[in-house]
C-alpha cells in the first residue's frame, strides 16, 4: 500500500463552506475514488490549512485515473472557488507503521 499527504489552503471566509462541501461529498465521486482504486481518503483542517492523505496500492496510478473521471473534475471546479492555488509538493514519509 502507497500513502501520499500533501497540503492546500481554504480561501480567506470561506472555511465553513469548505466543511460543508466536505459534509455532503457526492456519492458518485466517493464511487469513482473506490474505482480508480483509492482505498482511504482523509482531509484534516486546521484553520484554513488542509493535510489531505490518501492510500492506494499505486498512487500515481490511481489519482491520474481518477483526475480523469468526470465527476472528479466537476468536484475540482467546485473546489477551485474555496481553494487557493498551492505549490506545496507532496509530503516525503519518513515513518509509518500498521
Amino acid at each position: 500500500m502507497q500513502r501520499r499527504a500533501w497540503f492546500l489552503r481554504v480561501r480567506k471566509g470561506k472555511e465553513e463552506e469548505y466543511r460543508r462541501a466536505h459534509a455532503a461529498v457526492w456519492p458518485e465521486l466517493i464511487a469513482a475514488a473506490r474505482e480508480a482504486g483509492l482505498r482511504n481518503h482523509s482531509c484534516f483542517l486546521s484553520g484554513r490549512n488542509v493535510m489531505v492523505y490518501a492510500e492506494a496500492e499505486d498512487i500515481d496510478a490511481t489519482l491520474d485515473n481518477l483526475l480523469k473521471s468526470a465527476v472528479k473534475k466537476r468536484w475540482d471546479r467546485t473546489m477551485s472557488s474555496l481553494l487557493e492555488e498551492t505549490d506545496s509538493p507532496p509530503f516525503e514519509e519518513v515513518f509509518h507503521f500498521d
